[in-house]
């Protein structure tokens, strides 16, 4: 299958999961997980489908494809665990959304490193969450954690945060991801009520469980496989 016959199978099912919602197909964003795959595997997605969103998991693969790939239509998500150290060499190819700030300590390397490249603008970042037990991942930030990375976030002037972002449990069924999936939303209604600048980004659901996230909010789904294919090298 092609990219373009994968993404066509992919776009009925996300149409039929915003008819289930009552929402509509235009408030979900699709962001094809490049992680693993070729430059040439994002080419070709520009050239053959509507998506233009685009997520990597590594600094320096993404940085490596930004530059094989120079000027494009492409809008970048780095959606994988950052490293206080790699910021700057992230950040050195803007611009981009970074799905998976989870310390205070990173929030300010961050605002420090905008601070310095872009300073007329703020950097778009979302807070990635860690929810359940044993099997969560080990990355995010725990929802009683969150308190003091807002203040934080509020106090770094090169910061635009836009909502949240959440890798859930790994489960045995789709429906398995449904209630992590609404606690999250649930805490961005709460956050909003509280807030002056709203948030207006979920960013949860990929390949396995992406039309449950959609009946339950997700405003951006990260789909890899479902649409490239096996990951090179995986």
């Amino acid at each position: 299958m092609t990219i373009a016959a994968n993404y066509e199978t992919i776009q009925g099912r996300i149409e039929t999961a915003c008819r289930r919602s009552g929402r509509s197909p235009q408030s979900v964003t699709l962001v094809g997980v490049t992680k693993k795959h070729p430059a040439q595997a994002i080419t070709e997605a520009l050239q053959t489908t509507p998506i233009r969103h685009f997520g990597e998991n590594y600094v320096t693969e993404y940085v490596n494809k930004r530059e094989q790939l120079g000027p494009t239509e492409a809008q970048w998500h780095f959606i994988g665990h950052l490293q206080r150290n790699k910021v700057r060499q992230l950040m050195a190819f803007p611009p981009l959304l970074i799905h998976s700030v989870d310390s205070p300590e990173l929030a300010v390397q961050i605002n420090r490193v905008s601070a310095e490249v872009s300073p007329d603008a703020r950097q778009d970042i979302l807070v990635e969450l860690r929810i359940g037990d044993e099997d969560s991942p080990k990355t995010g930030i725990k929802p009683e954690d969150l308190p003091q990375l807002a203040q934080t976030l509020d106090d770094c002037r090169h910061l635009h945060w836009t909502g949240l972002m959440l890798i859930p449990p790994i489960g045995h069924h789709p429906e398995d991801s449904r209630p992590y999936f609404r606690q999250i939303r649930e805490l961005l209604d709460t956050l909003n009520r509280q807030r002056t600048e709203k948030l207006s980004i979920l960013s949860y659901g990929m390949s396995d469980d992406f039309e449950v996230a959609i009946e339950e909010g997700a405003t951006h789904i990260r789909l890899g496989t479902c649409i490239f294919g096996p990951r090179q090298n995986a």
